[in-house]
């Protein structure tokens, strides 16, 4: 048997948890460790972690452990090349937590970390000017001010900013940047700013999902489903891997919220400083969604997705949901050539507030709205911001002959916008939180069956069912 294959859904490869202190001992603490987390998120700037110990040694006082160590440590699923990597990237303990007695003489306490560049901004102040586009920016502080080595993954922006850091942490600075960031490949505004096991990440949503012309493949396909196994009575670990052990859905519509937001519709006044003009911009759902690609959208397979909203008018006049522009009201400023440099300088200072703020704003919210939870096995290769494809049953009458065997509304692709990886003594679970912009199927073509059916079902199973009694 190939030792470094996998052998149970939930194995994992650790080899040891190294802890540094402020005076130099270093000791492993792995046959310590009662559980170690490891969290990642598209709206998180940075990977942190907690690792739970269960100390009759007294190491907290005798190292001592105060909450200013590094720790290293390597996790790996067998079978996969792909590495949770705090040996190269070394994390740094900044606080302990939940320190009691558990039995005579011993102790469990909890230490909290986080990546070093997590640390460093929060010791690092920007009071400068930047004049360039927001991705070049966004690696020039990467690169110079956080000074990392890790892999960088940075979508081009278009259009030139100057934009001044008023003493502002780093970070601070690439969220603000974010949010006025519009793709030089895709047409929704918009950026996320995050840190995963692989690298850093300012991008566009859509290119989370979509490269190019083609859809990203995912990475792994997850379904509700009893484990299978071979004739011989073994369990199929890729099987068990795919299998979803617990799922339920955080999030979905909600009108009255995604009205007041903006996500539907809003207006934007915009006033020009330089030329002392404004302008009067509306926003409409409907028409943004059929221009931009979304997380179902599959030419190769021409899948029929959806808005999340029926385009059936709700007034007598033939008005949508998303055509009540004035549930939202937005006011900014634009200064379009009030940082040109001279009169042929042929940069584009303009903030361009007017094209990108409500689309923004409703991309966002639209990202929001499906949330799905997923307690699974654990597997280093997933990460935050990957897309993963997830098939939910359909809960509709067993002995219905026409049901629908998927769920055709909340099934199909979604983007992991948070894992929590759990390491214990045992195995490796995740909990994922996973997000789309749109219904796996469209709500137009979607098949009605007469509530009459149902009730003829359900009354023959409740005969049944009397009858068995």
């Amino acid at each position: 048997m190939d030792s470094d294959a996998l052998q149970f859904a939930g194995e994992y490869e650790l080899e040891n948890i190294l802890i540094k202190s402020v005076n130099g001992v270093e000791l492993d603490f792995k046959q310590l460790n009662l559980e170690l987390n490891i969290y990642e998120g598209i709206y998180e700037n940075s990977i942190y972690g907690t690792i739970t110990l269960r100390d009759s040694a007294n190491h907290v006082q005798y190292m001592p452990i105060i909450g200013q160590e590094e720790i290293r440590f390597l996790l790996k699923t067998p079978s996969f090349s792909d590495t949770i990597n705090f040996r190269e990237y070394k994390g740094r303990i900044y606080k302990v937590t939940n320190q009691m007695r558990t039995i005579e003489r011993e102790q469990v306490y909890t230490l909290h970390f986080m990546t070093q560049e997590s640390l460093d901004n929060t010791r690092t102040r920007l009071s400068r000017a930047f004049t360039d586009t927001p991705s070049n920016i966004v690696k020039s502080v990467l690169q110079n001010t956080i000074r990392t080595d890790k892999p960088l993954f940075i979508e081009d922006t278009k259009s030139v900013h100057k934009i001044v850091s008023p003493n502002l942490r780093p970070f601070d600075l690439i969220s603000m940047l974010r949010k006025r960031s519009e793709s030089k490949f895709y047409d929704t505004p918009g950026y996320l700013f995050f840190e995963n096991h692989r690298g850093y990440h300012f991008r566009s949503y859509e290119s989370l999902s979509y490269n190019g012309f083609e859809p990203r493949p995912h990475v792994w396909e997850f379904y509700d489903s009893i484990y299978t196994k071979t004739d011989e009575g073994i369990r199929v670990v890729d099987v068990d891997l795919s299998t979803i052990e617990k799922y339920d859905f955080i999030r979905t519509n909600d009108l009255v919220a995604n009205t007041i937001t903006g996500m539907l519709s809003s207006t934007h006044y915009t006033h020009d400083i330089h030329t002392k003009s404004w302008t009067k911009t509306e926003y409409q759902y409907f028409n943004n969604f059929d221009k931009t690609k979304h997380t179902d959208e599959r030419e190769i397979s021409k899948q029929n997705f959806g808005a999340f909203y029926s385009r059936t008018p709700e007034t007598l006049d033939g008005k949508t949901v998303a055509d009540f522009s004035k549930s939202k009201i937005y006011v900014s400023p634009r200064a379009t050539k009030l940082h040109s440099q001279t009169a042929s300088d042929p940069r584009e200072y303009d903030n361009r507030s007017n094209f990108w703020l409500q689309k923004m704003r409703s991309n966002q919210l639209s990202y929001d709205n499906l949330k799905l939870k997923l307690q699974l096995p654990g597997n280093c290769s997933i990460a935050a911001g990957d897309v993963i494809y997830v098939t939910i049953p359909s809960m509709e009458p067993m002995n219905d002959t026409t049901a629908d065997i998927v769920d055709k509304l909340y099934s199909g692709r979604f983007i992991v916008a948070h894992i929590r990886h759990i390491f214990n003594s045992n195995r490796h679970s995740m909990v994922i939180e996973a997000i789309k912009d749109d219904f796996f199927t469209s709500i137009e073509s979607l098949e009605s069956k007469n509530i009459d059916d149902y009730s003829q079902q359900y009354q023959a199973v409740s005969v049944n069912t009397d009858n068995d009694a």
